[in-house]
């Protein structure tokens, strides 16, 4: 009983892999199994609070833009996409209450693809992995860019998440 447990526990909060950063996720090892890359937009593509891309991650946006239908998910407020939606003619959901799966099934609508055809990328368990695991997609956590600016309870979800990246970091580092 208690093997189901564990097995149940990892399905829901681990990743299927990890990677430092975004930049680093080779796409041609996914563009023959995936169809579209769902992305979180804090601390996985740019620092919290900030508004311009660094130049690793657009050369890396550019890329996935070229084999893959892109779609980003926030909890927070669209304002700070405006960018990335003009430059990149990326959709974007905001406000997006991850992990619960109505805002994941929307942009899979938007993007037209089913669950298995999927990679979501985040840098937040509670919320990107598990919200993915959720509706087998595919998942990749990254570290985040900068936690040094995050709100309370993002910090207070580190903390708990702090856990899990042990044992991630021991078991899948890439």
């Amino acid at each position: 009983m208690s093997q189901l447990i564990l097995e149940m526990h990892k399905k829901i909060f681990y990743p299927d892999e990890f990677y430092k950063k975004i930049e680093d996720i080779d796409l041609n090892k996914y563009k023959d199994k995936f169809k579209a890359i769902i992305i979180d937009h804090d601390n996985t593509i740019i620092k919290r609070g900030g508004l311009i891309l660094e130049k690793d991650v657009k050369d890396w946006l550019k890329e996935a833009n070229k084999n893959f239908k892109i779609g980003i998910i926030s909890n927070n407020m669209k304002n700070k996409f405006n960018s990335i939606e003009k430059d990149y003619t990326i959709p974007v959901i905001d406000k997006a209450l991850k992990p619960l799966p109505h805002s994941f099934k929307k942009m899979m609508k938007i993007l037209n693809v089913k669950s298995d055809e999927v990679i979501l990328i985040g840098d937040q368990i509670f919320t990107d992995i598990l919200g993915g695991n959720i509706l087998n997609l595919h998942t990749i956590l990254v570290e985040p860019r900068d936690k040094s600016k995050d709100s309370i309870p993002t910090k207070i979800q580190r903390f708990f998440e702090s856990f899990f990246w042990k044992k991630i970091n021991k078991s899948i580092m890439l």
